[in-house]
């Protein structure tokens, strides 16, 4: 963060101490303040000032309504009152990029988002010195904590933008609009809060009108559903697979440990070997090349460091268990299209023994939910999946989807799958575990170590 005086922390009065005093970053957890960190305190949280204090605050940020218990109870040095301690951080993360010269990019998108800003803030990292928004920190609050992680000399910073609804994504933007707005695609994740496509396009398409003067957008090629959306007068680059996109991606080999892909980058070609597996990987690295050409970056030291980029957990982590049973722990979430792009990934990846695939619910379908899981259930049987385990009440329509060419199986939570597959799986076998977070599939890796650990 740009230093900053307590005096001038917007939204806010000092009440205690030094308005002279610098701020160098802002926290609202306790337990992870650093020396030097505002802490805003939200609701409960103001129980802990001293620890933070302990930990180096140099003040503390405290709503008016608990105000004057807190200051009678704490001997934190510094302190200051707000009416609202989200839109104090917010107020602070624009402040934070107002008074930086950083470039904002902005990701949003049904699926991919996370992994398109991973892999961007990567690739850029080798060329420009750049911020990236944590993990989560997508929403109302975690946008304007990711604007406060710049300082002086950051050059980009890569945020993602979430939304549950129309309105949302225009109201990030409204924090600090975007230079560069990348829409990675248009799902059926939220249909429960939108109730279709259409409007899911609409709340995505927010991030194109939010952004800054001259900004210019990232969009997949050929999406008819964004077309009434998009204001005039934006600069657009495309990517996709299709002829005619700025970014095409144009071939893909997979390799044991990742894929060689090849894009055309407005007309001129650009190889490049990944650590990322799947097709939908191969889709968002476009999206990304996409926004590194308009920032001018070298391509070709671009496409060096796309070797190794990071992958955050349970984002397809790749486990070997004892017995030679291979998990890929996909169970950060899920939609109908990131689950079915797990599926393709888990067909087309070679194995010696069986694919089988633990699916738990997809959240926030909304009506079309039963449909929408017995569709991904039909598109798995349809993949070369030889075994189904659904996990959880809903999940029994991926069953119902199936049908009786595949062993479908049922089970209530997480430790029962975690039985079914020790009763199942043998050497050779590549198991999928995927599902949105309300169905805990992330522990089920461990839950199957444990068991074939104690096997005889």
């Amino acid at each position: 963060m740009i230093p900053l005086r307590l005096t001038d922390v917007p939204a806010s009065v000092v009440m205690r101490g030094d308005p002279d005093a610098l701020v160098h970053g802002v926290s609202i957890d306790s337990r992870t303040v650093q020396p030097g960190e505002l802490f805003v305190a939200f609701g409960e949280g103001a129980r802990y000032i001293d620890q933070a204090v302990e930990r180096g605050a140099v003040a503390a940020v405290v709503e008016e309504d608990r105000f004057e218990e807190i200051r009678q109870a704490t001997d934190a040095p510094n302190l200051l009152m707000t009416f609202s301690s989200l839109r104090c951080v917010q107020f602070l993360g624009d402040a934070n990029a107002t008074a930086s010269s950083a470039l904002r990019i902005g990701i949003t998108g049904s699926s991919g988002k996370t992994s398109t800003k991973d892999a961007l803030a990567h690739l850029i990292g080798g060329q420009r010195r750049t911020v990236a928004a944590p993990s989560g920190f997508n929403n109302e609050l975690g946008y304007p904590l990711t604007l406060t992680l710049m300082d002086a000399d950051t050059e980009v910073v890569v945020c993602e933008l979430a939304m549950r609804g129309v309105g949302h994504i225009a109201e990030l933007c409204a924090l600090a609009a975007p230079d560069i707005g990348v829409i990675t695609n248009i799902g059926t994740a939220h249909l429960e809060l939108l109730g279709s496509r259409e409007r899911i396009a609409q709340a995505k398409a927010e991030i194109v009108h939010g952004l800054a003067e001259n900004g210019r957008a990232v969009l997949p090629f050929a999406e008819p559903l964004l077309d009434p959306h998009l204001p005039s007068g934006v600069e657009i680059t495309t990517f996709g697979e299709e002829a005619g996109a700025d970014v095409q991606l144009v071939d893909r080999r997979l390799l044991d440990d990742g894929q060689e892909l090849t894009y055309l980058v407005r007309g001129e070609v650009l190889a490049l070997r990944t650590n990322l597996v799947g097709r939908h990987h191969a889709r968002n690295l476009a999206a990304a090349l996409a926004v590194c050409d308009l920032l001018g970056l070298d391509l070709a030291d671009v496409a060096g460091r796309a070797g190794d980029i990071p992958q955050q957990r349970w984002r397809g982590e790749v486990r070997t268990l004892p017995g030679g049973v291979t998990v890929v722990n996909d169970a950060y979430n899920a939609n109908p299209d990131s689950t079915e792009a797990a599926l393709r990934l888990l067909a087309e990846t070679p194995v010696e023994g069986r694919r089988i695939a633990v699916l738990g619910l997809m959240a926030e379908l909304g009506p079309e939910a039963d449909e929408l899981h017995r569709g991904v259930g039909a598109f798995a049987a349809r993949s070369r999946v030889d075994i189904v385990i659904a996990v959880g009440e809903q999940a029994r329509a991926y069953l119902d989807g199936t049908g009786m060419g595949i062993d479908g199986q049922w089970a209530a939570d997480a430790d029962e799958a975690a039985d079914r597959l020790a009763d199942v799986v043998r050497a050779g076998d590549r198991v999928l575990v995927k599902g949105s977070r309300a169905a805990g599939l992330e522990t089920v890796p461990d839950l199957l170590a444990e068991r074939l650990e104690a096997r005889p």
